[in-house]
């Protein structure tokens, strides 16, 4: 079996009951914030699906379609830029995890 890596591995996250283009966000992210108080912009170095990234005029940028909803960014970030509303269990939604 061959191994695959990280960016094989965040290619095949997939949403239950909706597709990628029907996702709904689960994170709101005020980049405002991000590009205007935070001196350290942390969430572009600790997500590990890469939903943070900063331009090259060090702006930080943000997208959901990737996150695995491991809460790292609610964590990391200290200026108050993020905020995270669950989908309803009853819908059925969020990323779809193979082993629990």
């Amino acid at each position: 079996m061959k191994l695959l890596t990280i960016s094989e591995r965040l290619g095949m996250v997939n949403y239950r009951n909706q597709g990628k283009s029907q996702a709904t966000p689960h994170i709101k992210v005020n980049t405002d914030i991000c590009n205007s108080t935070c001196q350290h912009k942390c969430t572009t170095m600790v997500c590990p699906a890469n939903c943070y990234t900063l331009d090259e005029m060090n702006k930080v940028h943000f997208q959901f379609e990737d996150c695995i909803e491991c809460g790292t960014c609610m964590f990391a970030c200290d200026q108050g830029a993020v905020k995270w509303s669950y989908p309803d269990p009853e819908n059925g939604r969020g990323v779809n995890w193979n082993f629990g």
